[in-house]
């Protein structure tokens, strides 16, 4: 899909896109409530392993894959050129701030801000969600990005869809750490791993706490193969006109 098709705001109802990456394939396996939430999603490819096996079981035709930390520049000098807001929610204080500061610099003309709640475990906690509904509300952005980490953010996107559409948006990313490295509160892995699709052995000897989330992303070539294994058994056997000798 073309970029500007991606990012058009010209849509009836709120466009939710998702990055998948090989964490988001294995918790949608895991939760159903969130499975079901990525079937009305328009979904992206973020990661390498994905992106390999989305080329082999499309073959011939052409694979992109997209991470959330790229994609936002995408976003910003969409959403710049056409006049349109962009709000960006999650993250720490810090993290936010740093990453209004690079994007404003890097794209004058764009009109953004941000917020920093404070954390919630709970996405239903009605007084966090007022704070930030109504920051959302006051500003109406067209574009919304939303970095509370996997699942609950798209878990939060969904909730929230209408409410927030009503506040004039049209499109919303959920995009994890990506203000952390656009911040430069943290740092990119080196081109050559991101290559290579080893860009998550990097951030397990840079980043404290992931190993636990890493071990996530090996549970998907169990979830791949038992999908495609179960839609191999519903394809019905091709019947025989003539009698089998």
């Amino acid at each position: 899909m073309d970029l500007d098709v991606l990012l058009s705001s010209d849509t009836n109802e709120l466009k939710h896109i998702v990055t998948v990456n090989a964490e988001i394939f294995a918790y949608a396996h895991e939760n159903p409530a969130f499975q079901e939430i990525l079937k009305h999603t328009v979904n992206t490819i973020d990661g390498r392993v994905v992106w390999q096996m989305c080329s082999l079981i499309y073959p011939g035709r052409p694979v992109r894959k997209m991470s959330g930390s790229d994609f936002i520049y995408n976003l910003a000098d969409h959403a710049a050129r056409h006049g349109e807001r962009m709000f960006l929610l999650g993250a720490d204080p810090e993290a936010n701030k740093g990453a209004l500061d690079a994007l404003r610099t890097k794209y004058p003309d764009l009109d953004i801000v941000g917020y920093s709640p404070v954390f919630s475990a709970n996405i239903k906690d009605q007084e966090w969600n007022e704070s930030i509904l109504g920051k959302i509300a006051d500003f109406r952005p067209t574009h919304l990005v939303v970095c509370f980490g996997p699942m609950k953010q798209e878990m939060w996107i969904a909730q929230n869809s209408n409410l927030v559409f009503r506040m004039g948006v049209r499109c919303a990313y959920g995009l994890g750490g990506t203000l952390d490295f656009v911040s430069g509160r943290k740092k990119r892995a080196p081109r050559w791993t991101q290559r290579v699709g080893v860009e998550w052995l990097y951030r397990v000897f840079t980043e404290s706490g992931r190993v636990r989330r890493t071990a996530k992303m090996f549970k998907m070539p169990y979830f791949a193969f038992r999908y495609f294994g179960h839609e191999y058994k519903l394809i019905p056997a091709p019947e025989h006109s003539v009698p089998l000798k």
